[in-house]
């Protein structure tokens, strides 16, 4: 639910009144907007650390035997 929304200028008159229709219609406008947009775009899932190529791994597993050999 929208209420009727009165818009003041920098010394405190009024400008405009925003009625409850134009805020309910403006709303869901953008609403319908983002979603059209949000469809199309797929967020990536950072919840899981991705496993970084490299040797980083490797270094450490060959450091350890050739300290023991």
């Amino acid at each position: 639910m929208f209420y009727e929304t009165r818009v003041l200028d920098a010394y405190g008159n009024l400008k405009k009144t925003i009625s409850s229709q134009e805020l309910h219609n403006r709303h869901w406008k953008i609403f319908q907007q983002i979603e059209e947009r949000s469809v199309f775009q797929q967020k990536k899932d950072t919840s899981r650390p991705g496993r970084k190529k490299g040797k980083k791994g490797v270094s450490l597993l060959a450091a350890h035997f050739k300290k023991a050999s």
